[in-house]
Order: C-alpha cells, then structure tokens, then sequence
C-alpha cells in the first residue's frame, strides 16, 4: 500500500448490498430509493463488453446526479479487472471526474496483494492531483471466487 495514511471514513452500516450495472442507468434512482445500505456500480461482469464505455460514463453522471451519501448510501464503482484494458479508464474517468462523490473502489478478482496496490497507487495519484479532500476512497479487494 501507499504510505499515506487516512483517517478512516465515516462508518455507516452495511446491512445490505445492491449491484447495479452501470449499462442500465434506469436502475440508478431505483437503487438510491432502494433499502440497500451499500450500493455498487458495477463496470465488471454486469456489463458487457461492447457496453463499457458508455456504462463507465453512466456511471459518472449518477455520481454527479445522485445524493447517495444524503440518502445513507455507500456508494461504490467495481471496476474491471487490473489485466483488462478497462481498468485504467474506469478508475481515471471515474475518480478524476466523480471521485469527491465516491467511497469505494472494489477491485475484482484480486489474486495477489499487488493487485490491490496498483489500484491504491493510481488512486493516490489522482486524488492529490484533483485535490480530492480528505480521499475517503479506499479501495476493497474482492478475490478468486468472490
């Protein structure tokens, strides 16, 4: 991991969790109306190929559109995997555009801790380039097998 140290976000509970791909943007406000207590915005499995882009920039405009955090919502974009070539776009257009708006970066797939770095690498980057208070963005691993 990076040796910048954070403080830790403001905890909220977590009962529930909601996957919502970023390709079917009619599913956004029903997901922050929903009771889910975490909300994910998937780039990954839900989403097919042909469909990343547009659901990568789907995803930003919710972020900017929507109050999850007023709503009670963790939000959270799943990025494609780090041996795609999705990955870097989704976490440079995503967190250089929406990151103020973002708590989580879940990191598909994880099958050894330098996956997790990279993600926590170019994170880093981005944030003290946009000036991004207090980074409450932390990245989350999901491994082999979730």
């Amino acid at each position: 991991m990076s040796l910048t140290r954070y403080e830790p976000a403001r905890p909220r509970l977590q009962r529930s969790e909601l996957a919502v791909p970023g390709s079917q943007p009619a599913l956004f406000p029903k997901a922050l109306e929903s009771e889910a207590d975490y909300v994910f915005l998937d780039l990954e499995d839900a989403v097919a190929p042909a469909d990343k882009e547009q659901a990568r920039k789907n995803i930003i405009a919710a972020l900017l559109q929507y109050e999850w955090r007023a709503r009670g919502k963790t939000v959270c974009v799943r990025i494609n995997g780090i041996d795609t070539q999705y990955m870097y776009r989704d976490v440079v257009d995503v967190v250089e555009q929406a990151g103020h708006r973002l708590d989580v970066v879940l990191v598909p797939k994880v099958g050894v801790p330098a996956d997790v770095y990279v993600v926590d690498a170019l994170l880093t980057q981005i944030e003290a380039a946009r000036g991004i208070p207090g980074s409450p963005i932390s990245p989350r691993a999901c491994g082999p097998g979730r």
